[in-house]
């Protein structure tokens, strides 16, 4: 068996394919999950790669000094066979394991030839990353042109996704993840607050195509295992995928405390019963993998990069993360001991966030739950040093402001679909406003997020109310369903509140459980016809309501036993069943309405903004604004 660390550019150079074999499961990864966090890291490397080539520039060093430097991302791993083919043939090898990062690799890579082509970047680099998608093409024809080819049964569809020009977006898994990456590389290349390349020729957007292509080439990092002949693939894929259990980075960080504590005169088993015995004791729990795709990984190796982020106040590559943690216990001066003892109070924080202690409130714990179901897993630092403060220089009643302000900073974000792709330095500078706070860093958090942190505004009431009456939440082009649970589940439980302090009795529901319904259904042509005798008008009208089909005023949540009855009912009917059946203050209120249509539509759309903004309150509201008042008078 040989393994190997190499590049992108390395695996895929020359003529060669890689085939996914037939047993193995079809292509799986998505765009939340998956995509959005390989993109984030694509973008990272990218970034810091920038700084050192300007660091570099300034000292009037050549580039290759500062790309010695450059720290990569590294993928995880690729395992491969040889694959039985003739003298004449182009070289093939079977993936054992690691086909769902080959395949979305190709899409990256497709993706990112798109945005370079459309922004008109220098042929070379185009040449540069094609030659990573197709093999010579005067000498192999066919599917024999593709780098890597996937399971027959999505053969067509990748074919498809994979042809130098782009199929729609909805044809396939295949061709959404490329558009996907066409989107993430023109925003890249167009965003003026990425920093350019200094030694790259031409204008913004070149100089910044020439940093993505670099990265893409020699930053993208993969372990390639080439089995020999006598090698058991499937014994070695179960290792891999089963039983092997490499050092976590947690573990090396271990490592590393312990021995410099001892060699300073500590008692190593004091020490451990002391600061480190918990991580062992509960061991299911703290090196259970939580997390998605790539960046899946133990509670124990979140809460050290957590940790952290919030000694050095900025973003870290959690890739390298015990390289990150030596730099900073180099440069910091922080004795092993004292490095301990901190990460224990952060282990504290973190098992209060997660209600395995006592120490924070049910309204941060709720905050905290809901900004974790969104999978905003860049504010925990934030949370966690906030937890980490004693009560004299946080008052629990300042300490759940910030919490909220972030809950609801978060939420509101969510709810109009901004953009999260620098969520982790936004979070970050907010994290430094609170620690460059002399005193209140509760109303230092508030201030920062009220000021829009690197540019991302805390959205308004109008800027909710303008989404929820005309923007598509359901399908393409809308959120989550998990995100519209949470959204509609927060909205009815604001009303069973509400009539709980009115005296009338609320129950508990399990929002997660509840199907997203439309209430005008998506198959609406049977029983909720269009009469209009003029033709070109009533194709106006039905635009008018397929339009409006998706909008967030249209939906609801119900139970599995309800939803088989309502399928296409006209409202009649539909009304009848969800006021029989179901125990939602939110379908009661809907049940009042004696007619549906696109007017009913818009107008509860604006109802729901109005109640998710009672929730999670704007920037410009008085509970905020209170606080930066208090903060002046204090300072």
């Amino acid at each position: 068996m040989k393994a190997d660390t190499t590049t992108l550019r390395e695996v895929l150079q020359g003529d060669r394919r890689f085939v996914i074999p037939v047993y193995q499961r079809p292509y799986v990864w998505e765009r939340e999950r998956q995509w959005e966090p390989l993109w984030a890291d694509v973008e990272s490397t990218a970034v810091r790669l920038a700084e050192t080539r300007q660091e570099s520039h300034r000292a009037d060093k050549p580039a290759s000094v500062a790309d010695a430097k450059a720290a990569p991302h590294f993928l995880g791993a690729i395992v491969v066979e040889p694959y039985p083919t003739g003298t004449l043939d182009i070289n093939t090898r079977l993936v054992v394991d690691g086909q769902q990062r080959l395949i979305t690799l190709q899409l990256v890579l497709m993706g990112t030839l798109d945005a370079l082509r459309t922004a008109g970047t220098p042929k070379l680099q185009l040449a540069q990353l094609r030659k990573l998608t197709r093999n010579d093409e005067e000498i192999w024809s066919g599917d024999d042109v593709h780098k890597v080819w996937p399971r027959q049964a999505e053969s067509e569809w990748y074919r498809r996704a994979v042809a130098e020009e782009p199929p729609h977006k909805e044809d396939s898994v295949f061709a959404a993840a490329r558009d996907f990456f066409f989107t993430q590389a023109i925003s890249f290349l167009e965003d003026e607050r990425v920093p350019e390349d200094p030694y790259a020729d031409g204008d913004s957007v070149q100089r910044r195509a020439s940093l993505l292509v670099a990265t893409l080439l020699a930053l993208v990092k993969l372990v390639m295992i080439d089995l020999e002949d006598v090698d058991d693939a499937q014994v070695i894929f179960e290792a891999l995928n089963a039983r092997n259990t490499p050092l976590s980075a947690t573990d090396l960080v271990k490592n590393l405390l312990f021995m410099r504590a001892q060699t300073k005169g500590h008692d190593p088993q004091k020490l451990y019963d002391e600061v480190w015995a918990r991580f062992d004791n509960a061991d299911d729990w703290w090196r259970t993998a939580i997390g998605a795709g790539h960046a899946r990984r133990a509670r124990q190796d979140w809460l050290m990069g957590d940790w952290l982020i919030a000694q050095r106040g900025r973003v870290i590559n959690v890739g390298r993360l015990y390289g990150e943690f030596r730099s900073w216990l180099h440069s910091s001066g922080t004795t092993a001991v004292d490095a301990l003892y901190e990460l224990d109070r952060y282990a504290d924080a973190y098992e209060r966030l997660h209600g395995r202690k006592e120490g924070a409130t049910e309204s941060e714990r709720l905050s905290f739950q809901r900004i974790n179901r969104l999978n905003v897993t860049v504010a925990t630092p934030v949370l966690l040093w906030l937890l980490t403060r004693s009560e004299a220089e946080l008052p629990q009643g300042e300490r759940e402001l910030a919490f909220q302000a972030i809950e609801s900073f978060v939420i509101r974000r969510m709810a109009i679909k901004a953009q999260t792709r620098a969520y982790g330095q936004a979070f970050a500078e907010v994290l430094r406003a609170a620690q460059g706070a002399g005193a209140h860093p509760g109303l230092a958090i508030v201030e920062a997020l009220r000021r829009g942190p690197y540019g991302y505004p805390w959205p308004t009431d109008e800027q909710l109310v303008g989404q929820f009456r005309s923007a598509a939440y359901y399908g393409y082009g809308g959120i989550a369903q998990y995100r519209l649970r949470l959204l509609l589940g927060a909205v009815d439980d604001r009303l069973q509140r509400d009539d709980y302090h009115k005296g009338e009795p609320g129950e508990a529901i399990k929002y997660d459980m509840l199907q997203i319904e439309h209430v005008l259904p998506r198959s609406w042509q049977e029983h909720w016809p269009i009469e209009d005798s003029d033709q070109g008008q009533k194709i106006v009208l039905e635009n008018e309501r397929f339009d409006h089909i998706h909008r967030i005023g249209n939906l609801t949540l119900v139970s599995d036993r309800l939803n088989p009855a309502l399928s296409n009912a006209p409202w009649a009917e539909k009304r009848c069943e969800l006021k029989k059946h179901s125990r939602l203050r939110l379908n009661a209120r809907l049940c009042q309405e004696t007619d549906w249509n696109e007017r009913a539509i818009r107008a509860r759309g604006e109802w729901l903004a109005e109640v998710v903004s009672r929730i999670w309150p704007a920037p410009n509201s008085d509970q905020w604004a209170n606080a930066a008042t208090q903060r002046s008078q204090l300072d």
